[in-house]
Formats: structure tokens, sequence, C-alpha cells
């Protein structure tokens, strides 16, 4: 077994001040393993840090200009980071109380990268619901165990010797998932636990999620260029208007395989419809004009 030393956890906070505290309360809670190092990298204006200084006295915080991306804070972070083992979360997802101590057993069994599945913690509402459902449909526990999620970027953890790497993505502007894609191909060991959990707790109304889901999809059409020439952006740009029905049916099969959340799905088909909509149309916008300043508007 590889021997562990240290666990730092690594947040990006872009939203306001109440949506990370339960996060936080719940890394300094930990049962059976605590973190050794919690570390928070900001855009936020001091009079919006000192609350949470006061609260957290023992999280370092980190503060970086307005308007920068969560790919370069995070980057921020981890490079900052000191543990032998590094995770990423969100601040707006509240880690299970056991998740620092699989996040080290599996480490010290071997494994370079592990990660977990995503839960919605917003329930009460349809919107909330859709949203979710929007972007982690493939996310979900599965019911059972034989089932094997991808790794989403706010539930991971790396080993240190992988930290360089994944930096080097970020900082070029691309999410984690361009990098595991990359960990994949090099052979490198990545398990995904069922029980290592994160819960998602973002309100999302309707209108803040239509505009979200637009800066994000065209934020990730820019992340796959440049295109080399202008046939591979007509071939792009023009197949997004196939990606509404593709990307609904994909988060259906998914959720099928899974044997979780189906009819909810189904329910919040007319809401999903219109958030996958608005996202092949950024998708659509980002091929044909670039990514422009999308990546900083996104939270």
């Amino acid at each position: 077994m590889a021997n562990v030393d240290s666990i730092s956890i690594v947040i990006a906070w872009v939203n306001p001040l109440e949506l990370i505290v339960p996060g936080l309360k719940s890394l300094l809670e930990m049962q059976d393993r605590h973190p050794d190092e919690i570390i928070v990298v900001t855009r936020h204006g001091e009079e919006e840090c000192k609350p949470l200084r006061a609260l957290f006295t023992s999280v370092k915080l980190l503060r970086a200009p307005s308007g920068t991306p969560i790919t370069a804070l995070r980057s921020m972070g981890l490079r900052e980071a000191r543990g032998s083992i590094v995770s990423v979360t969100e601040d707006h997802c509240i880690p299970g109380r056991d998740w620092v101590a699989r996040i080290e057993k599996w480490i010290s069994r071997g494994c370079s990268v592990v990660g977990g599945p995503v839960e919605n913690d917003c329930t009460r509402r349809w919107r909330d619901w859709a949203a979710f459902l929007t972007e982690y449909a493939g996310a979900v526990r599965p019911a059972k165990g034989t089932v094997v999620n991808g790794l989403p970027g706010n539930n991971v953890a790396y080993r240190r010797e992988l930290i360089d790497g994944l930096c080097q993505t970020l900082d070029g502007g691309r999410w984690e998932s361009f990098y595991h894609e990359s960990l994949q191909r090099r052979g490198i060991r990545m398990h995904f636990d069922p029980d290592m959990l994160v819960y998602h707790r973002r309100p999302s109304d309707f209108w803040y999620f239509i505009r979200q889901r637009y800066y994000f999809c065209r934020a990730f059409a820019g992340m796959r260029g440049p295109f080399r020439t202008l046939l591979d952006r007509c071939k792009y740009g023009f197949g997004s208007a196939l990606l509404p029905p593709v990307l609904m049916l994909r988060g259906l099969g998914n959720l099928i395989q899974r044997r979780r959340l189906v009819l909810r799905y189904v329910s919040c088909l007319p809401l999903i419809a219109a958030y996958m909509t608005v996202g092949a149309f950024g998708e659509m916008t980002g091929y044909f004009f670039g990514s422009g300043d999308a990546l900083r508007r996104v939270e």
C-alpha cells in the first residue's frame, strides 16, 4: 500500500457566502478522517471575504482578481496545496460525512485518481431538479454498483504527482474532464467509488440557469478549439442543432441504466428541453465565434 501523508481540499468560491458555508462545515466535521488543509480561492472582494475568515479561521483563503474564471481559481488552489493527495469540490457542494476517509482508502490502495457521485440536495422545486438533471444525470449514484460513472470535476481526488498536469489543463482554460480523458489514454488507474458522495446544493431559478447553461456550453465549445478549417467550425456549429434530443435521450438513458430518477427526469422534460436548447445555442455560438468571456461568467 502507498503511504498517505496528508489530504488537501481545494474549493473555488464564486457564489454567495451562504452556499459555501454548509460544505466547509461538513469538511470540518468529518467522521474518522479530517482534511489536513482546506484552501478556498475566490474572486470576491475583501468585504465579502471577511465573514468567511471570521467563520472559518483554519481555512486558507486566497484572493484572485475579479473576473478570474473557475478554472484559474482551481489551478491557483492546486498549486498552493501541500497534501500528498489533493481533492477538488465546489463551493455549493456538501461532502458526505466519510468523504475524506473514502478518498484516503482508495488512494492508499494504489489508485491515482478517485471520484464519486453527485446527488441533488435541492429537492423541493421542479426547476432545481431540472437544472440538476440537465447537468448531472450521468453523475448520480447508481442503484447498483455495477454501473461506473465518469469522475466529475467537483468530486475527485488526485495523487500529488498528477497535479502539475491538471494545472496545465486548467490554466489552458479547460475543465478537468479533458485531463481525465488524457489520463485514461495513458492507462492511469482511476477509480469510481459509489459511496464517495457530494450533495449539490445550488438553487437555480429559471433565467439564472438559462444564462449559466449558455455560458457553460459556449465556453465548452471554445475549449474544444481552435479549429483548423472553416469546415470544422461549420461541422460542429451546425451539428449543435442536433444536441437537444441527443442529450435528452442520453440523460434518460443514464438514469435508466442507474435505475434511478427516471420518472423525475420525464416529469422535468419541458424544462430540461429548454435548458438543452439554450446550451446547444451556446455551443453553436462558441464554435462559430469563440468563447468570448463566457468562461469568466460561469458560476
